[in-house]
């Protein structure tokens, strides 16, 4: 008799923290990388894809593998700070960070 234990889907995602900081210049181009958001999932089951919940959805564009661009240019006069709510789900669980992006003159 041979026994086979699959690993279900029963923990959610999670970030190494509940709050992070990039700094990026107003420079970067469009479709420039502005940070690489990362989460874990202990069970073995699942693929874990990234969203914006809140924030600035029409400035930046999250990839569902976690990079984050730049879809408008930057103004630091305008805009010298935005924070994003993101979320990490495996499709069943999810978990939530928040990404503050502050805007540099170099």
């Amino acid at each position: 008799v041979r026994v086979k234990v699959l690993d279900k889907n029963d923990s959610p995602p999670s970030f190494q923290g509940t709050e992070s900081e990039v700094w990026v210049s107003e420079e970067l181009g469009v479709g420039g990388l502005v940070a690489q958001v990362r989460a874990l999932d202990p069970d073995t089951v699942g693929q874990i894809q990234y969203s914006v919940v809140q924030g600035a959805q029409a400035r930046f564009s999250l990839h569902p593998s976690g990079s984050l661009r730049l879809r408008e240019p930057l103004d630091r006069e305008t805009t010298d700070t935005y924070t994003l709510q993101i979320r990490a789900s495996d499709g069943l669980q999810s978990s939530d960070t928040y990404l503050t992006i502050k805007v540099s003159f170099f």
